[in-house]
């Protein structure tokens, strides 16, 4: 039985007709079942902008409407409402064509019983709620992964405000460096966040503007947004949460790396960061036109944090890295997305 809360719009002209299914109906709800009428296309739409309606029955010759254009009409202006097509025109083609453009059944007039009705209404009626249903439970899901974000970046805004009062009390310039650094690493994840929480897709970040943020704050953090220049070539791409922070990562140690050593006096330079797809991989490339790489240290295995941080990352990744000293510092890295369960 059909719940007696359910609306149905018959759109229909023919008098007979609308007494045929109006007693299907009535025979088929426990009490009042909620039924409407429009003579014509034009009234129909009228009551659709200002009525909800779980399901229309509709024929498709009106006064003012004839062939499939009828369906398409009112389906084009509620794409989600579920439409029983009801019909004198007995033709396979054209219920096939029907089912595949959006309606939800093709009946045919003097086909049509109580049990045939009953049923395509049920399963109408059921995909609407159902529908409604899982558009509300993503609704809520999105909700909950914003407010996620939005809380991830807060903390995250809490422990940099927290590092930066700790440098105050720091008892040496190195200790106040590693601060900053611990800093930096801190706000290059909470920025992540941020944009995430502002997307329309919280699942993805468009990385270009990212690594323009990321840039620009790691040359304000070390006073060279006068003589650093920065040259950011990213095409449109968006890499999934986990991949993107540690990408971010990645460009945080390298051009933090360039800013504390490639310019020794602070002459004007350039750090240049490039990420692309190329044979099936990303190919993120950070490179400057400092003074080179140390020759006696090998990157792979030193002391540093920051790079000891960024080997292990690529290894996260399963990636490459490759260093060229030939005119500056330049590091090609290799990687795919990463794989999220």
């Amino acid at each position: 039985m059909i719940s007696d809360s359910s609306s149905v719009l018959l759109i229909e002209d023919n008098l007979g007709d609308i007494v045929s299914i109006r007693t299907m109906i009535s025979e088929l709800s426990d009490g009042v079942f909620e039924l409407k009428f429009a003579e014509s296309l034009g009234e129909a739409l009228k009551i659709l902008e200002n009525e909800n309606f779980d399901v229309v029955l509709m024929d498709l010759g009106l006064p003012d409407s004839q062939g499939f254009r009828t369906f398409t009409q009112v389906h084009n202006k509620m794409p989600e409402l579920p439409i029983i097509i009801i019909t004198g025109l007995e033709d396979e083609d054209l219920g096939v064509n029907a089912v595949k453009e959006g309606a939800q059944d093709y009946l045919v007039k003097g086909q049509v019983d109580k049990k045939l009705l009953a049923r395509s209404l049920k399963f109408a009626i059921e995909r609407k709620q159902t529908e409604e249903e899982l558009k509300s439970s993503i609704y809520e899901r999105d909700i909950l992964l914003k407010e996620t974000h939005h809380r991830v970046k807060n903390n995250m805004q809490v422990i940099h405000s927290l590092l930066s009062l700790q440098s105050h009390y720091a008892g040496n310039m190195e200790a106040i460096n590693v601060l900053k650094e611990s800093q930096n690493r801190i706000k290059s994840m909470g920025m992540i966040h941020e944009k995430l929480y502002n997307s329309s897709d919280r699942s993805k970040i468009n990385i270009s503007d990212y690594v323009h943020s990321l840039t620009s704050n790691l040359l304000t953090s070390y006073k060279l947004s006068e003589k650093i220049l920065p040259v950011i070539e990213i095409g449109d791409l968006e890499l999934n949460l986990e991949t993107a922070i540690l990408c971010g990562l990645i460009i945080n140690e390298l051009i933090t790396n360039s800013l504390k050593y490639a310019f020794p006096n602070t002459e004007i330079g350039e750090v240049h960061v490039s990420l692309n797809w190329v044979d099936n991989k990303y190919e993120l490339i950070i490179s400057d036109n400092g003074i080179g790489f140390p020759k006696d240290i090998d990157f792979k295995n030193t002391n540093s944090l920051g790079l000891q941080l960024v080997n292990n990352i690529i290894f996260q990744l399963e990636g490459e890295i490759k260093l060229d000293k030939s005119v500056g510092t330049k590091f090609t890295i290799n990687f795919e997305n990463l794989i999220t369960s």
